[in-house]
């Protein structure tokens, strides 16, 4: 822990709410997906007015929050996120699932102007009249679109999109105190109801890259009136940058293979990585996973907002979009985070993909299949080869396809499907006993192969 930086008690936010849902009123939802799963896990949803002031000046905006309906299911736990600066809660998406059946709360700190202002606050003006915050470069009208040059070096790329990213943190200068103020004010309780008795930092992504700077930056400054972390762990996913530094609280790095700029150079588009400069050895508080055959976001289960995008993408011959399932690496991480956090078991060592060199360049098997990293039946057992950057221009560039194997391969590999579906199932035993894979998943994965005959 870097000791040479000052601490300072963080102010807990004003919570005000829930605020009503009438006919003519209710919470702009930046993503959708997996909301109308709410019912079914018995979860509901509430918004909240925060205000305080941050970086000397004072902002109003707003949390949501989804959690069970019944207390006695609650866990405890909540797990926080940033809506994404232009929209988006990409942790919702990729663990909505795992987070209802756990009975964990959802909470999106809506932090950065950028989104928080024209797309949550321009989307109803009456109901977020009162959303205010400090007047910032690029606040408002902030330009979503990521440089793209199909014809630039991985140099350029890279010197283009790092350019791009240093107007996020101009347009948001007041998002850390607030993060950490709504973390400070949920340990106390929202209003009528019982303490969070741990929170989690997690973002995916742009806010991805929000948790890796609040670890970085403030994570050492930010500290509740005992002298405590605000946040009790940190998962920040599919971003990338200098290696993060040792803390009091665990950290689980997460980045798939689509995050390196040797798989997004084709699609003309930088990775989020630079290298391999985010790599660092384990501690008591640090893990970093890299994810063999995982894209950027998840086309496994894709919503009609997804299949409309895509609609007019052309893959490769024989290719379909990946059936990957980013969601349940996922899922098994934040419960491995938890577990370590609360002292019950550490998680297993980092697993690194094997590149060439000290340079970002995946090394493949006869497959094109990504070596190393953590290795999952998709490329342990696999029935087609995983492209994790989809280079057939925008906005592909962050899913990715795969090409299945044709059935003289298939036959090589495995000689008969039931000898496949025993592979796999061995391959999933070995993930749970390590803490890799949750149960109810490896189920899903059973009856996928179980499906497969040739």
């Amino acid at each position: 822990m870097n000791t040479t930086v000052e601490s300072s008690m963080t102010r807990p936010a004003q919570i005000a709410g829930p605020v009503p849902v009438t006919p003519t009123s209710e919470p702009v939802i930046l993503e959708p997906y997996g909301r109308e799963r709410m019912a079914t896990y018995g979860y509901v949803e509430d918004e909240y007015f925060v205000s305080g002031e941050a970086a000397g000046a004072p902002y109003r905006t707003r949390i949501l929050v989804r959690r069970p309906r019944d207390p006695a299911r609650f866990s405890g736990a909540a797990v926080a996120e940033v809506s994404h600066i232009w929209g988006g809660t990409s942790v919702w998406r990729a663990l909505n699932r795992h987070l209802m059946r756990s009975g964990h709360m959802w909470v999106e700190i809506d932090s950065q102007a950028p989104s928080a202002l024209e797309l949550i606050a321009a989307a109803d003006p009456d109901r977020y009249a009162s959303m205010t915050f400090a007047d910032a470069p690029g606040a408002r009208k902030f330009a979503s679109t990521i440089p793209f040059d199909p014809d630039a070096s991985k140099d350029e790329l890279a010197r283009r999109y790092d350019e791009f990213k240093a107007r996020w943190w101009a347009a948001t200068p007041q998002s850390f105190d607030i993060i950490a103020q709504v973390a400070a004010a949920l340990r106390r309780g929202l209003p009528g109801s019982s303490a969070v008795s741990e929170i989690y930092l997690a973002g995916i992504s742009q806010t991805g890259g929000v948790v890796r700077k609040f670890v970085q930056e403030h994570h050492v400054v930010q500290r509740l009136d005992d002298g405590g972390p605000v946040f009790d762990g940190y998962l920040p996913a599919a971003s990338g940058g200098a290696a993060l530094p040792d803390v009091d609280v665990p950290v689980i790095e997460l980045l798939g293979e689509g995050e390196f700029q040797s798989v997004r150079l084709p699609c003309g588009v930088s990775g989020q990585v630079r290298g391999v400069s985010h790599r660092r050895a384990d501690s008591d508080s640090f893990r970093l996973y890299e994810v063999a055959g995982m894209a950027h976001r998840e086309t496994r289960f894709m919503s009609d907002a997804d299949i409309h995008r895509l609609r007019n993408c052309p893959l490769p011959p024989r290719a379909i979009w990946s059936t990957f399932p980013n969601s349940h690496v996922y899922a098994a991480v934040l419960d491995q985070l938890i577990g370590w956090a609360r002292g019950v078991s550490a998680p297993p060592p980092s697993m690194w993909l094997r590149t060439a060199g000290a340079g970002d360049d995946i090394q493949r098997d006869e497959h094109g299949n990504a070596l190393g990293g953590l290795r999952t039946p998709y490329v342990t057992v696999p029935v087609s080869s995983l492209v994790a950057a989809t280079p057939v221009g925008r906005p592909s560039w962050y899913h990715g396809h795969e090409i299945p194997f044709d059935v003289a391969t298939l036959d090589t590999l495995y000689g008969s499907a039931p000898v496949y579906r025993r592979r796999v199932a061995d391959e999933i035993a070995r993930m749970i006993d390590d803490g890799l894979y949750d149960p109810i998943d490896a189920e899903e994965i059973r009856q996928q192969a179980e499906r497969l005959s040739w």
